[in-house]
């Protein structure tokens, strides 16, 4: 929590939200009976202090202008006026001393000053930085530039993003270009740079930056001078990649590179031999239901640990899909099948340096939606016919209802639409793959028994009586989708014929 240390000029005792460390009076022009308040920067800019003109006394005895500067880069963090008219009236002298941005009024203290260091030049420099340092897809965790009233500057072309009470300012839609209310709404996103402002102690800045880890690569936060978490974060240099800073009124800037363990995956599912040779860098083949393969190829198989590779006739890939999210970490995490891969050419695999940069401003790469003239409901029906179809669709809609119910009503849709995204091969990353999986295997394994439990597709030899399950789950990656705020990038496939 963040307490101002303030050399107070004036008589209160007590402020809950400051520390007083000393008490300050000033003699000048006042005294002198001229009551000059400059009418603009030029005239301010313009005054000129002769020796002797001006006098400074702290605690009753008098000291210099260069030993207040000292105890402002030490000891205290404003000197604090509660008297406005005074704080008008000594403005010109503080000004030509270069104290001014070191000067706020009872006011500002107690309207600005709560959260974190108050400096307009502060809130200047780091918007400046933001894009000087091309980090423009910035989150503004703590709603810095709401607080500092920059949302009076919109800035349309700005890529800012904010967590900020719109609904008590509808404004601060002029300036960021996405507002969150809380941090947990943007949970799945990636952001170029994460800004933190807020005064934490070293712990409360850890645990920050646990918090926030999936969301960007880099942290821009500001240190106060000599304060715990400026010797935290040098002393712990190590700890990170690069540390950069910029100076700053009472303090710095900092621009924290974090060190970022590069890890793609793409698993391929097959269960056959895939013939793929020659895959691009990061791309996994994961051998589905090899606990009853009759023939083994080398691949890593889904078996092993915890699984659930005994359901694979009824379940297909999403058993493999179950493995890839108990068994890695993964940082970024595709799934794809042995004839079906990404592109973003039109002829080559997409790569791993391409998801990369497409996962910059999207939450999640999948093949586009298909389209038909026949419902999703009748399709399952025509394939593996009425009462069966319907008996696994109400089975699983049981689940969802007891488990997910929020998602009913998207279920419903889902089943009923005309249009869905196919084939359950995704790209994104780690906590939106963990969010998912958490999802769908919170129902779809219990489901599964139940149908197993209720009908004969066990013993059944027809395909599509025994993959009648996955006929429907194989779509409940787009119930997911439809239900949650994710910028979805949509990729063509290369589809590989005779495999």
């Amino acid at each position: 929590m963040y307490t101002s240390r303030i050399l107070l000029c004036g008589n209160s005792k007590i402020f809950s939200s400051a520390k007083i460390v000393g008490r300050i009076k000033f003699r000048g022009a006042i005294e002198r009976g001229e009551f000059i308040v400059p009418l603009n920067a030029a005239e301010a800019e313009d005054f000129k202090l002769n020796d002797g003109d001006f006098q400074i006394f702290l605690n009753g005895a008098e000291i210099s202008v260069d030993e207040l500067r000292k105890i402002l880069d030490g000891a205290a963090d404003y000197i604090v006026f509660e008297n406005h008219e005074e704080y008008l009236l000594r403005f010109r002298e503080l000004y030509a001393l270069k104290l001014i941005d070191r000067v706020i009024t009872l006011p500002t203290l107690l309207n600005y000053a709560t959260d974190n260091f108050f400096s307009l030049n502060n809130t200047i420099q780091i918007f400046n930085l933001i894009h000087a340092l091309k980090l423009p897809r910035t989150l503004d965790v703590d709603g810095f530039f709401a607080k500092n009233d920059y949302y009076m500057f919109p800035d349309f072309s700005s890529k800012i993003a904010g967590v900020a009470d719109v609904e008590a300012y509808p404004a601060l839609k002029n300036f960021y270009a996405e507002i969150y209310s809380k941090l947990d709404e943007c949970r799945f996103r990636f952001f170029d740079a994460l800004l933190l402002t807020g005064e934490r102690t070293p712990e409360e800045f850890i645990d920050a930056l646990i918090e926030t880890d999936h969301l960007s690569e880099n942290i821009l936060t500001f240190a106060r001078k000599n304060s715990a978490l400026e010797n935290f974060l040098f002393a712990n240099e190590n700890s990170f990649e690069k540390i950069s800073a910029f100076p700053a009124v009472n303090g710095s800037w900092l621009w924290i590179k974090k060190i970022v363990r590069s890890d793609f995956a793409c698993y391929v599912v097959t269960h056959k031999d895939a013939k793929l040779k020659n895959l691009p860098e990061g791309y996994k083949i994961i051998h589905a239901g090899h606990v009853f393969a009759k023939e083994k190829f080398g691949y890593l198989g889904d078996d092993s640990g915890d699984n659930i590779s005994r359901l694979n006739l009824y379940l297909n890939e999403i058993t493999a899909l179950y493995w890839i999210w108990k068994h890695t970490r993964h940082n970024l995490i595709g799934f794809c099948h042995y004839r079906r891969f990404f592109t973003a050419d039109g002829e080559n695999f997409l790569t791993c340096d391409e998801a990369t940069e497409l996962l910059r401003e999207n939450d999640i790469i999948v093949n586009d939606c298909k389209f038909g003239y026949i419902a999703l409901y009748d399709w399952k029906i025509m394939l593996s016919g009425k009462n069966l179809a319907e008996h696994v669709i109400k089975t699983i809609r049981k689940y969802i209802a007891a488990r997910q119910p929020d998602y009913l009503a998207a279920y419903d849709r889902v089943n009923n639409s005309f249009g869905v995204f196919c084939y359950e091969i995704f790209i994104t990353r780690r906590k939106i793959f963990e969010a998912y999986c958490e999802w769908l295997f919170s129902f779809i394994i219990d489901a599964t028994e139940e149908i197993l439990a209720t009908t004969d597709i066990a013993s059944s030899d027809d395909p599509q009586e025994y993959r009648v399950v996955s006929f429907v789950a194989e779509h409940l990656m787009t119930v997911w989708l439809i239900k949650n705020p994710l910028r979805i990038k949509i990729l063509p496939i290369i589809f590989r014929d005779n495999v």
